[in-house]
């Protein structure tokens, strides 16, 4: 039974997703997903501030933050692919 932290993590990706599939229908899909992939990098760089004391130390930890968000990334992003490739549909775009 998901916990109500995973149903709300659900809720608000599934609304991300529906946002992105309504503007796939006016817009090359490779392109909502460039933008979708944009406003995180924004919003994600933009929470770093309240991480961070001043600037310069935010700019000191960029690599750092950097790698967190790659790692998190790259494992959502497998994760789903592992999951589109093990129920492979073509007629379910």
């Amino acid at each position: 039974m998901p916990t109500p932290e995973e149903l709300a993590f659900t809720a608000r990706a599934k609304a991300h997703i529906d946002i992105c599939n309504e503007q796939s229908t006016s817009a090359h899909a490779e392109d909502v997903a460039l933008s979708a992939l944009y406003a995180a990098a924004r919003y994600g760089a933009y929470l770093c501030i309240n991480g961070n004391g001043s600037g310069e130390q935010m700019a000191a930890r960029r690599a750092e933050a950097t790698l967190m968000f790659e790692e998190q990334f790259r494992q959502m992003f497998h994760d789903c692919y592992d999951e589109f490739a093990s129920n492979f549909n073509p007629l379910k775009r």
